[in-house]
């Protein structure tokens, strides 16, 4: 029995039991190679995970900003009373009743026609033309009444004297107004006036409220010269 026994010591002595070290070495073998593995593809993850965000929030900025509402043009608003610069604002055209168009109530003799020489001028526009008197003591002055029935507040006109003989004389107009009492009586009130020369115009602007007739009266240095009235215009109440 001992000589069967001995036939192959060595081989005897190199096996292992079932369970023994040899086992368990593969074991974690094989549990080391399964660490590596999952170890890269976290590794791969996250990289791919990375470059993936890295790149996403460039899109999402440029999705954002052309789904973004587009602003209007900002204006400013012109404020009037504060003194800025705007656009330029059209002046207003004045309204009323230009004084040529009422009927004349007394010193219609005292009207012409404008001078030939001076017809088509654009500053003698609407003109009113009153012949100058020929300064005697009973030809001091012109007038030409016009009804205005207490309708109106202002009366505005630019006077321009015509002197074909003597450019130097100087021609006075004056508005006069009248208004009839409580007690039938009528009150005449000088309202103003302005003097001028031949080639200086001058505005003549009076307060007539209240008033039922108006009187333009007439004065010249010269019997031979024209006053003209142009663009008169009564302001309504």
């Amino acid at each position: 029995m001992a000589d069967v026994e001995n036939l192959h010591p060595a081989e005897g002595r190199g096996r292992e039991p079932a369970g023994g070290p040899g086992r368990g070495r593969r074991v974690a073998v094989a549990l080391a190679l399964l660490g590596v593995l999952i170890a890269g593809a976290s590794l791969g993850r996250d990289y791919f995970d990375l470059t993936f965000k890295k790149d996403e929030p460039d899109a999402g900025r440029t999705a954002s900003a052309s789904q973004r509402p587009v602003a209007a043009p900002h204006t400013t608003a012109v404020d009037q009373s504060g003194g800025r610069e705007g656009p330029t604002v059209a002046q207003s055209t004045p309204t009323g009743i230009h004084l040529d168009t009422l009927e004349v109530l007394g010193g219609k003799a005292n009207l012409v026609d404008l001078p030939r020489t001076l017809r088509g001028q654009p500053s003698y526009q609407r003109p009113i033309t009153i012949t100058c008197p020929r300064n005697t003591s009973a030809d001091k002055y012109r007038e030409v009444t016009y009804p205005l029935l207490g309708r109106y507040v202002d009366l505005t006109t630019t006077v321009r004297p015509y002197f074909p003989d003597d450019s130097r004389a100087i021609a006075y107009v004056s508005v006069i107004t009248s208004t009839k009492q409580a007690d039938d009586t009528v009150n005449r009130l000088d309202r103003g006036g302005e003097a001028a020369k031949q080639g200086t115009p001058v505005q003549l602007s009076v307060d007539i409220e209240k008033a039922d007739e108006l009187t333009v009266r007439v004065q010249c240095e010269s019997p031979t010269g024209l006053i003209v009235l142009t663009e008169t215009l009564l302001t309504p109440r």
